[in-house]
C-alpha cells in the first residue's frame, strides 16, 4: 500500500474487504457533513465565522483538502 506505515498496514489486514468498505463509506459521510458545515458564505466560512470573519477556505477545509496551513 502506498503511503501507509507498516503498523497501519498490519491494522488494515485485520479487516475484511466488506468491513473496510463500510468504514470508508462512514468516513466519507462524516467528511461530507463537515464540508457542508464549513461552506463558503459571502467569502467567509459559514461555520467558523461568528463574531469576526474567517476567510474561506478555513483551516478545516484546507486540512481536508490536504493543503498546508499558513504560518
Amino acid at each position: 500500500m502506498a503511503d501507509v506505515s507498516p503498523a497501519a498496514e498490519a491494522l488494515l489486514a485485520a479487516f475484511d474487504e466488506t468491513q473496510l468498505a463500510e468504514m470508508h463509506a462512514a468516513a466519507s459521510a462524516r467528511i461530507k457533513r463537515v464540508r457542508a458545515l464549513h461552506r463558503e458564505d459571502y467569502g467567509g466560512c459559514a461555520e467558523c465565522t461568528h463574531e469576526s470573519s474567517v476567510p474561506f477556505p478555513c483551516a478545516t477545509i484546507r486540512a481536508l483538502n490536504g493543503q498546508e496551513q499558513p504560518t
